[in-house]
């Protein structure tokens, strides 16, 4: 009996030492991943882009000429095209915003060609149904079509 305790005893040891061992590798793993992320930060959530959030965020952009789709006869023919009035608006700000802040005064001239352009290209975003066609989250097309009568579909010979 005294062998059978010893080795029931040396049992028991082993799978304590087991469990040990278990408990510290984990230990080991928590500190290794806290240690990485110290160093290396948290992973951050992807984000996500949709066409919800592109029209969301497209709602409150202060430059609609970067987002919108527009056609030649939305445009119609301005005095002067966008690209022309951005040029215009972006000198402006560099010789005059400086002049504008010391004498305590708003810019109104930089302010006059971003009306300019918002006014040409604000509507943009309704060409074609663009708007609407983004926001359909599922587009079904369905078209006739004549389909010829097939007597034999399985491709064998008729008895």
């Amino acid at each position: 009996m005294t062998n059978d305790n010893f080795d029931q005893e040396m049992l028991e040891e082993m799978k304590e030492l087991e469990l040990d061992n278990q408990q510290d590798t984990e230990e080991d793993r928590l500190l290794t991943q806290q240690e990485y992320n110290e160093g290396y930060g948290y992973p951050e959530e992807e984000k996500k882009h949709n066409q919800h959030e592109f029209l969301a965020r497209s709602l409150i952009f202060d430059e609609p000429e970067k987002v919108t789709f527009m056609s030649p006869s939305e445009l119609g023919i301005p005095l002067f095209n966008l690209r022309f009035l951005l040029d215009v608006e972006d000198i402006i700000k560099h010789y005059l915003d400086e002049m504008a802040k010391d004498l305590g005064v708003e810019n109104k001239i930089a302010t006059y060609f971003r009306d300019k352009i918002i006014n040409i290209s604000s509507s943009g975003m309704s060409n074609n149904g663009f708007v609407q066609n983004l926001n359909v989250t599922k587009k079904m097309e369905s078209t006739r079509q004549k389909i010829r009568n097939i007597d034999n579909l399985k491709g064998g010979k008729r008895r």
